[in-house]
């Protein structure tokens, strides 16, 4: 049974990835059946974010009251609704009312598969995370390019997602005939307020940092279909090909990526990683030939915020709970920002300036990753 149910965490984790990544080849449908512009677009990313991020203080809240599973199916039914939505949307604020629904199912879901994995990853568990990361890479790696095919196709936007939706609709079947083991629940000892922690300069530094990281990779899987098709005109399928196989670089690093981190050590391997990834976006805007290096990029990305998260949690050992779930919140905040400003800056200067913001900000995640090592001895270089 328990094998069932790890298999199971893996399976969800594979739809998170399969669905949250739906939104990048299907911006520019979403754009023309709404006749809204990229600063639209960039508000409707933020919602979305804000919809993940409320997700995560509620999903905690129900996972210590009433155990994972009731998150889990709390997570999949939003998810249900939200996506059923889409069909009653005339207007865009109404469709983005029930966006925020489909992602606010999507972080309860997260907190969900995460407080399931405390309970059932007994034995090896740095390897079985890693693996849980993998499946979400894995649904990302597939999800673009069979949406791209998709609205080749003509298929309607509402009906991919759609798609989705009945796959989460047999994955809640499962999961409410599951029975799950242990209370899985998150106890948070630390005696502390939130607002202590946020006057910790290195929470904020920290806190700036990843939220640098997370606006640069997420605005890749959020704009860079996108990208592709109005800087160089290319078609759904192979713009969103270039996308999968960033993911799919992107799973490949995180699967093998942990190995160099231990050998060059910590804040090392975030200088190379971080460099080469700007190098990689940025050479892959010189010209369309080169665009195969944005893929490629992926590699790079990948243990990034891993490796920061054991880096904050090294030097964060006391009121640790604290400290990550402000150091999260705060990030997640600064991604939602990044996006609006991603959109509104193509509407006045065109997509490619745009995008271009996604290497200022890989650039800005060197620029602290600077300021901590030099301010904070007890890093291993």
């Amino acid at each position: 049974m328990l094998i069932f149910i790890v298999i199971l965490n893996y399976l969800l984790m594979l739809l998170i990835g399969l669905i949250d990544n739906i939104k990048g080849p299907v911006i520019a449908p979403i754009k023309s059946f709404y006749h809204i512009d990229y600063t639209y677009i960039g508000l409707l990313l933020f919602i979305g974010s804000l919809g993940f991020i409320t997700a995560s203080f509620i999903g905690g809240i129900i996972v210590n009251r009433y155990g994972s599973k009731a998150a889990l199916s709390g997570g999949l039914i939003f998810i249900i609704l939200g996506i059923l939505g889409y069909f009653v949307s005339p207007f865009f604020f109404v469709f983005a009312v029930f966006f925020f629904i489909m992602n606010f199912g999507l972080g309860m879901l997260e907190i969900g598969i995460n407080a399931t994995a405390a309970v059932t990853f007994v034995a090896n568990q740095a390897i079985m995370m890693n693996l849980l990361h993998f499946f979400y890479g894995a649904g990302a790696t597939i999800s673009p390019n069979a949406v791209g095919r998709l609205i080749e196709m003509r298929y309607p936007w509402q009906n991919i997602y759609l798609l989705g939706g009945m796959i989460t609709a047999a994955m809640l079947v499962v999961v409410l005939l599951t029975r799950f083991p242990g209370a899985a629940r998150y106890l948070n000892r630390d005696k502390v307020r939130f607002i202590d922690v946020l006057k910790d300069k290195y929470v904020i530094l920290f806190s700036i940092m990843l939220g640098f990281y997370i606006s640069s990779e997420v605005g890749i899987g959020n704009w860079a279909v996108t990208y592709l098709k109005g800087a160089y005109g290319m078609n759904s399928v192979k713009s969103s090909m270039y996308l999968s196989l960033f993911f799919a670089a992107f799973t490949i690093g995180r699967l093998l990526g942990g190995f160099a981190v231990e050998r060059i050590g910590y804040v090392k391997s975030i200088f190379i990683f971080a460099s080469l990834a700007s190098i990689f976006v940025a050479g892959s805007m010189i010209n369309q030939n080169l665009s195969i290096l944005l893929s490629i990029a992926g590699l790079f990305y990948s243990i990034i915020y891993p490796t920061t998260m054991a880096l904050a949690m090294k030097n964060f050992k006391e009121n640790t709970g604290v400290a990550i779930s402000v150091i999260v919140t705060v990030s997640s905040s600064i991604n939602m920002l990044a996006n609006f400003i991603i959109g509104k800056l193509s509407d006045i200067f065109g997509v490619f300036i745009g995008f271009s913001f996604i290497v200022v900000f890989m650039v800005l995640v060197i620029v602290m990753l600077k300021v901590l090592s030099s301010s904070l001895k007890s890093y291993s270089q």
